[in-house]
């Protein structure tokens, strides 16, 4: 059974792109597609960005993204670095107490003396208790209450500033939606190419194409990448061309104003005088 680093790099050398190329397109640096590629997945980041950027290069390989992803927490590696106790811990409340004795028992507060507490004077002196809260400087409930708030209120505040993060690492942007703009001109249908020497390649959808010419008995390279849907590329061609291509149906050429569709709708070859 293939590993996850296996399937990734079969799927993109099947493609024909580089891990540059990959990067590029992804967004997603090139020495973490190589560590993927490689079965490491110890990139020094949260485990959440981890899963997001193996699917986002998933999809982008067209692979089958669940699946991945159910292999990779199988690993067992699914330990965010920012999952630490940060619960803050309550401040300790030291209680203590003082007791006032009185200074002499021939002396007598003015409490015992006032009407309201007459009875008072009848029973014996005892010790008062001062407020834990004055004598040990502890925090009152208010106090406590306020710093449960803030607490709350600022874990709410970070788990919402991650969450913006990640959604903006995982979610394309929106240059990323917009397809690439065509060089201008008419739609690749309607293009008027004015010389039979002048090919244009149209990409109907996402195409990877090579175009190739004999001189002198050796293979010169003409043109050799991926178009995207919508793009075109121009080639001046001198003599019999040979094109080839891993999807035949997301492929037009036009030679000389005439439109071409490829023979073979999968990987195929075409040759053109």
């Amino acid at each position: 059974m293939q590993t996850i680093g296996e399937r990734l790099e079969e799927a993109r050398k099947r493609k024909g792109i580089s891990i540059r190329e990959a990067s590029e397109a992804t967004k997603i640096r090139s020495d973490y597609l190589q560590k993927f590629e490689s079965n490491s997945y110890e990139l020094n980041l949260p485990d959440i960005y981890v899963r997001g950027f193996l699917r986002s290069y998933a999809q982008y390989l067209k692979l089958n993204t669940e699946k991945l992803l159910t292999d990779y927490a199988s690993l067992g590696l699914g330990t965010p670095r920012d999952a630490r106790d940060t619960r803050r811990q309550e401040p300790r409340e030291s209680f203590g107490r003082i007791d006032l004795a009185d200074s002499g028992k021939g002396s007598s507060s003015p409490a015992s003396l006032s009407p309201e507490n007459g009875a008072a004077r009848n029973l014996p002196q005892q010790a008062r208790s001062v407020p834990t809260s004055v004598v040990t400087g502890a925090p009152s409930a208010d106090r406590k209450q306020k710093y449960r708030t803030r607490i709350i209120v600022g874990g709410a505040a970070f788990a919402l500033l991650l969450l913006i993060l990640l959604l903006r690492a995982v979610l394309p942007s929106d240059s990323d939606r917009r397809p690439s703009p065509t060089p201008a001109g008419p739609r690749p249908e309607a293009a008027a190419i004015p010389s039979e020497n002048l090919m244009r390649l149209a990409a109907l959808d996402n195409v990877h194409v090579k175009v190739t010419q004999q001189v002198d008995r050796r293979e010169i390279v003409l043109f050799e990448g991926d178009l995207l849907a919508g793009q075109t590329h121009d080639i001046e061609k001198r003599g019999k061309v040979i094109i080839a291509y891993n999807v035949g149906k997301n492929l037009k050429v036009y030679v000389g104003g005439q439109p071409y569709n490829m023979t073979v709708p999968g990987e195929g070859r075409n040759r053109f005088d």
